[in-house]
């Protein structure tokens, strides 16, 4: 659903990530602080700091946004550039839900399920479209909808609540997703 937005964004991210072109920062050193930055929130996850963790995704989240709009600006579009931030985008899923589960804010079955149905909804994409389905951007709750909810449970110090909406509405996209490959591929 949000991806519905980018093209509003899409020039304020822009003007953002001037300086950093200008700094002589490259998309995929803005993929790996991202990185970096949400290992270290799972790691506040794990420490059960919810609020903290919540605001280092917020900056993690901005820069993952804002890697594609520094590779667009620079011309350094690439195809190893999209692999690696979808790539790096599992690992950052995985940190979070793991540092969730091991810092003992939410059933770990949960979690797990949670887990599970993000994967799930990014495969299903990715499958759909190497399959020739076109653009499988589709579904209640893409990885941006899915950050946010973990965001906002986060700076309240709910994430246990988000965890199980985020569970919910993974796996709904994902049966989204598999309907809509189905009518695109037969």
């Amino acid at each position: 659903m949000l991806s519905r937005i980018r093209p509003i964004v899409k020039e304020p991210l822009e003007k953002i990530a001037k300086p950093l072109a200008r700094a002589g920062l490259t998309p995929n050193q803005l993929t790996v602080f991202g990185l970096l930055l949400t290992l270290l929130a799972g790691y506040e996850f794990y420490l059960g700091n919810q609020r903290l963790a919540g605001i280092i995704l917020i900056v993690g989240a901005f820069l993952d946004a804002l890697d594609g709009s520094l590779a667009r600006l620079t011309g350094k579009v690439t195809k190893f550039g999209g692999f690696l931030d979808s790539t790096l985008d599992r690992v950052s899923d995985g940190a979070i839900l793991f540092g969730i589960a091991t810092g003992g804010l939410a059933d770990w079955r949960i979690v797990f399920m949670a887990l599970i149905g993000s994967y799930m909804v990014s495969y299903t994409r990715c499958r759909a479209e190497l399959a020739g389905s076109g653009s499988l951007a589709v579904g209640i709750a893409e990885r941006g909808e899915r950050l946010i909810i973990l965001i906002i449970s986060a700076l309240l110090g709910f994430v246990k609540i988000g965890v199980y909406l985020v569970t919910v509405l993974a796996w709904i996209t994902f049966i989204q997703r598999i309907s809509e490959a189905k009518k695109r591929l037969e």
